[in-house]
């Protein structure tokens, strides 16, 4: 077990509000067909664009904007349910996760609104399978023939696509499938000896990997309303150690979004956030970090909420 983390060195928020800065900023950046890219003014991307419209929601606003955004994942849906990365590309087709969770989430208005695009992701995502690979303890240490999802098609599962994947399938209901279950066995058995998450793998050769705080955190969100084990206890100390050294806006939103499904965010969260937010504001706008950020300090945050587990009452 690891010790428990310092306090963390980080100033008081100042006084104005960073959240309407990045709204701004995030509005200003939608392209004219209603979506977001990367960078602004960039090729409209599905991942970027399904989580703006999930914090704008969050943060009760632009309505028309989200409207949008949902639409043009609508368009951008192929016949088979699934969401390409981009309006540009016809494959892979991980963001199917996060369009699925912008339906579920946004379209509060009219939920048959989007009925048809939601149940054609939802059978998609139901149907991708990561691709087994034979065992072999030379090579690997963890479970190779448990089926998760995978970043690209005909590929080995890994931890990030397969705990988006969980964060839409519990957000539609469908908690207890047996493909949920397959992939939290799958996230669990990939944590580190030491806590926390990497890509995928556990060790390269001879070399045990280290922790990335945004696999980390994504992997505590999937998992979040499991039964709290040792390897949970393991992944929240590690991140909350590791929160202390992170300011990059990806790492430190999911970080904080994965504790938070545990109730185990640290009180210097807000600060946190208020100081990676200023030194983003300072740079070119980046919508998927702004949405990110505001995603992360959004109360309820709707990553949070997918993660929950529905009751068998």
């Amino acid at each position: 077990m690891r010790p428990a983390a310092a306090a963390l060195n980080v100033r008081e928020p100042m006084p104005d509000d960073w959240r309407d800065d990045l709204i701004e900023r995030l509005l200003h950046a939608a392209n004219d067909a209603g979506a977001w890219g990367y960078r602004a003014g960039s090729t409209g991307a599905a991942e970027p664009t399904a989580l703006a419209a999930l914090a704008l929601t969050a943060n009760d606003c632009a309505s028309e904007h989200v409207s949008a955004a949902l639409g043009w994942l609508a368009d951008l849906q192929r016949e088979d349910g699934a969401v390409p990365i981009s309006s540009e590309a016809e494959a892979p087709y991980w963001p199917t996760s996060f369009a699925l969770l912008a339906w579920l989430r946004c379209a509060t208005q009219d939920n048959e609104t989007y009925a048809v695009q939601t149940n054609q992701a939802l059978a998609w995502l139901l149907e991708a399978r990561g691709q087994k690979v034979a065992p072999d303890p030379n090579i690997h240490d963890h479970d190779t023939t448990l089926v998760g999802w995978s970043w690209v098609s005909g590929t080995h599962s890994w931890i990030e696509p397969t705990a988006q994947a969980l964060l839409a399938l519990r957000a539609a209901g469908q908690a207890q499938h047996a493909r949920t279950r397959e992939g939290v066995a799958l996230i669990l058995d990939r944590a580190l000896p030491g806590g926390g998450w990497n890509y995928g793998n556990r060790r390269v050769l001879e070399h045990v990997l280290r922790p990335f705080p945004a696999t980390t955190g994504v992997a505590l969100a999937a998992l979040a309303g499991e039964r709290r084990e040792a390897r949970i206890n393991a992944a929240i100390d590690c991140l909350t150690e590791e929160l202390q050294r992170v300011r990059a806006p990806l790492s430190l939103a999911w970080g904080l979004i994965g504790l938070r499904g545990w109730k185990a965010q640290p009180p210097e969260a807000p600060a946190l956030l208020d100081e990676c937010a200023r030194r983003l504001i300072a740079r070119p706008a980046h919508p998927l970090y702004d949405a990110l950020l505001l995603l992360a300090g959004a109360d309820p945050c709707p990553l949070a909420r997918a993660a929950e587990v529905p009751s068998d009452d």
